[in-house]
């Protein structure tokens, strides 16, 4: 897939803007708070709905009610509008015809690559977790059902732990449990098997990219042991309930999971260097890159937010040779420093320095 167009109507600092993008590599160029990243940002937004880095209604232009991002993907057009007032909603069209959120979300392939990836290493667990949950709901839309059903059920749960009567909640709490852990034990599995296939992939794209051959590992954090994890995680929220009703909340499950990885066989945060970190996190999303396409079919969108002033040459020069065959957008404040190394057709933009963002 490729994006041709994309045009933005009170989208961040775009009031209405279209864009021409090439099919290899789109160069996006200019000073900070230029609009580099709100561009980047309106292609994020299309293929998953929403933004990385802000709530829905902070993308809506000052002074405006809505925003709308429509593009032209080979022989179909795209559009996906937030309207915030009298109330926040989101509508999405393919070809003129509305689409629900959850049959939108996979439609467009997207990986993003930003400064703020290296907290996948040392960022909190929320982090992990997103970006686990990101691939899946963009590769597999059942996981994405999944993962509805498990939040609005964990709400449920954590409402009747906030109550007062404790007899009440002994009484119905079970009911909750046993629809939570049939969700959890699904999220459980499916967060597993892409974590065996990006450590089937991450010591030899971590080579490819430092010429180091290291044995690199991601261990998932399960909130329980078993071999049934089910029934494992149901047993657990019935001994845990004593805890869960002090603090009012379900503290255990999916929700506050994690994973670990290890470097030469140790927790990469004490013993990796912050270029080995970078490495890690850039094989990462080139492992990711191969994920989305080989689960869907679609080649994704690469989408990187000045990174190339981040890596050294090696390291550019490898991600370079990684784009071919992807559709790429690449945000800089130096032209030059990018298309030196390139090999690949590309076109550059030049976004308005008196643009925000």
């Amino acid at each position: 897939m490729a994006i041709s167009r994309i045009q933005l109507t009170n989208f961040r600092s775009y009031s209405d803007t279209e864009f021409n993008l090439d099919p290899s590599v789109t160069i996006v160029v200019g000073p900070n708070a230029s609009g580099k990243t709100n561009l980047l940002e309106s292609l994020y937004v299309l293929a998953s709905t929403k933004s990385f880095r802000a709530k829905d209604v902070d993308l809506v232009a000052h002074g405006s009610d809505f925003y709308r991002i429509s593009a032209q993907a080979d022989d179909k057009a795209y559009a996906l509008a937030l309207k915030v007032n009298p109330n926040t909603e989101k509508r999405v069209a393919h070809d003129g015809v509305k689409q629900s959120l959850i049959s939108h979300i996979g439609e467009i392939q997207a990986t993003l690559f930003e400064p703020t990836d290296l907290d996948l290493i040392s960022g909190p667990p929320e982090r992990r977790r997103k970006y686990l949950d990101y691939i899946l709901t963009q590769t597999d839309k059942n996981y994405n059902k999944t993962l509805i059903a498990y939040k609005r059920v964990l709400k449920q749960r954590n409402a009747l732990l906030d109550g007062y009567d404790v007899n009440i909640i002994r009484r119905q709490i079970f009911s909750w449990d046993v629809q939570l852990a049939d969700l959890a034990s699904d999220i459980y599995q499916k967060r597993l098997n892409l974590i065996t296939y990006l450590n089937n992939h991450l010591s030899k794209i971590y080579e490819e990219i430092s010429g180091a051959l290291i044995p690199i590992n991601i261990t998932y954090l399960p909130s329980v042991i078993s071999d049934d994890y089910s029934n494992g995680f149901l047993e657990a929220l019935s001994n845990n309930i004593e805890r869960d009703i002090g603090a009012g909340f379900t503290t255990i499950g999916p929700h506050r999971e994690d994973f670990k990885i290890s470097f030469y066989s140790n927790d990469i945060t004490t013993i990796a260097s912050r270029g080995e970190v970078r490495s890690v996190v850039l094989a990462l999303k080139l492992a990711e890159v191969t994920y989305s396409h080989e689960k869907t079919g679609i080649r994704p969108l690469l989408l990187l937010d000045d990174v190339f002033s981040e890596l050294d040459s090696i390291r550019r020069e490898h991600l370079i040779n990684s784009l071919n065959g992807y559709q790429t957008i690449i945000t800089t404040t130096d032209a030059d420093a990018v298309v030196k190394d390139l090999l690949v057709p590309h076109s550059i933009i030049y976004t308005n320095k008196d643009s925000k963002g």
